[in-house]
């Protein structure tokens, strides 16, 4: 093939992808509004002028009527907006419409009177929403239900059951790990949906669920995003093909911006075992510790107003509980029975490492002792976003969403092989951070064209380890050559496992 022939098909290659980029929908985190205009006559205007202008922000976008008198404004933040539309010779006509997140708003106008001298325009109030542009199956969850609907654990992801198809079920039955966030739809598992924070990845690869607001040790919360910090979600139980990725649903999260007034807000949350009556499974006196506290503040307003806007929120929780089991243990009796063994098999010598083994479990004169593990879960999140109109056609928007939690939970069974162990000693500690940071540049190049530049960066990292992790077994006549620490798993039938 010559240079020439190799130019030119690389020039075409090259036209041909442009075209179909031109062509190709993309993941949209935003809405629309879109309408027709018609005259006295029912007849429809052609060049008619459209504006939507954002109550809380000043955004505004214009767009004219087509020939068969219809308009499109796409790529709206989510939001409400007063629409105005205007035609030669006829009174202009305003209404106020509300903009959610991956659906279209109709807004239709009937411009029925002949202009005439006014002072004033008159707005009507909000249009209803109307749904028949998409062939979608879904749901909006709008701030105020998420804000005011009390939910358990500050976990939004438990409204998605106001979705046709959706099943929530913390016991794990339905999915792989129960708990906080899970979820499942149309009987998909828990791990085949997709999560989308303002257009950009949130899934993390470790697991294949919500890198923001995801479950750790023993269903409790490993990363929160901030209930204060979202706008709106919407669930699509049925979605169109430019997602893809996963086969279950598709969560689409928008986060709040500033507006042009200051606003915030300050909370806290709480549960203490003093208010509480006493497990029925704690078979001592006392009761079970129980403190849970669940606190933050959200704070978001104009840096300049109609131009740049920020908004911030944090959400922080300390919790402490005393899980209480009726543990199984060798007694004193068969202890002594166990180390006289010893003596007579190994020449009344008895390796420490046995005596450091024992010394594992609690003293007790029966085969169950009550014992509990204290569990721990503190958290740390927050989400600052950034918002600036570089001009009247060119939006940039930043945002970075942090977590970071540290958990301490049991993780064992009574006994038998590869069950771990409930013994205190031996509780898993699982540390999590994740970073979300993410940028976009909405340009409208003309009424009816857009572009749009996105970056996304996240970044997850976890561990699980036993708190016995440090635990040098050398030191205590316990050399098994691996050279590693930590007590490796001793696994019996009749008593608690060990490591």
């Amino acid at each position: 093939m010559t240079g020439k022939h190799l130019a030119t098909n690389v020039a075409t290659l090259s036209a041909i992808i442009l075209l179909l980029a031109s062509l190709a929908s993309a993941q949209s985190f935003r809405g629309s509004i879109r309408g027709k205009i018609t005259d006295p006559s029912g007849s429809v205007i052609a060049n008619a002028k459209v504006s939507a202008r954002n109550t809380g922000t000043g955004l505004t976008r214009e767009a004219t009527t087509s020939d068969d008198g219809a308009y499109v404004l796409a790529e709206l933040p989510a939001g409400i907006y007063t629409v105005t539309a205007q035609a030669a010779g006829l009174s202009p006509a305003a209404m106020n419409v509300r903009v959610n997140v991956g659906l279209d708003t109709t807004a239709d106008f009937d411009l029925t009177q002949v202009e005439r001298r006014q002072e004033q325009l008159n707005v009507t109030a909000e249009a209803p929403l109307i749904e028949a542009t998409r062939d979608v199956l879904g749901e909006i969850v709008e701030q105020h239900l998420v804000t005011e609907l009390p939910l358990n654990g500050r976990d939004f992801s438990k409204l998605v059951a106001l979705t046709p198809g959706t099943t929530v079920d913390p016991s794990g039955v339905a999915g792989t790990q129960g708990g906080f966030g899970q979820f499942n739809v149309n009987g998909n598992r828990d791990r085949s949906n997709n999560y989308m924070l303002d257009g950009t990845d949130n899934n993390d690869p470790f697991f294949n669920n919500s890198a923001l607001n995801q479950t750790g040790i023993g269903g409790a919360p490993a990363s929160l995003l901030p209930i204060e910090a979202i706008e709106e979600f919407n669930l699509q139980s049925q979605f169109a093909a430019e997602y893809g990725r996963n086969s279950g649903s598709v969560v689409n999260i928008v986060t709040r911006s500033g507006t042009n007034h200051l606003h915030g807000s300050a909370f806290e949350f709480f549960r203490n075992s003093a208010l509480d009556a006493r497990n029925f499974f704690n078979t001592q006196p006392r009761k079970s510790v129980f403190q849970n506290n669940n606190f933050g503040a959200a704070v978001g307003g104009p840096i300049v107003k109609d131009r740049t806007f920020f908004f911030g929120a944090y959400e922080g929780q300390r919790e402490r509980v005393g899980s209480d089991f009726l543990l199984l243990v060798p007694t004193r009796a068969e202890i002594a029975q166990a180390r006289s063994i010893a003596l007579g098999k190994n020449e009344g010598v008895i390796n420490p490492g046995l005596d450091a083994v024992l010394a594992f479990y609690p003293q007790s004169d029966t085969n169950q002792i009550a014992g509990v593990v204290n569990d721990k879960n503190n958290g740390n999140n927050l989400i600052a976003k950034l918002d600036h109109s570089i001009s009247d056609t060119e939006l940039l928007t930043g945002r970075y969403a942090f977590s970071q939690s540290d958990q301490v939970f049991p993780f064992g069974s009574p006994g038998g092989f590869g069950t771990g162990s409930r013994l205190a000693d031996f509780a898993q500690t699982s540390p999590a951070r994740v970073q979300v940071l993410s940028a976009s540049l909405l340009s409208t190049l003309s009424s009816s064209k857009l572009n749009e530049v996105r970056f996304g960066y996240s970044r997850y990292r976890t561990s699980f380890s036993s708190l016995n992790a440090n635990y040098d077994p050398v030191t205590n006549g316990l050399n098994l050559g691996t050279g590693k620490l930590g007590l490796p798993e001793f696994d019996f039938s009749g008593i608690e496992n060990l490591g």
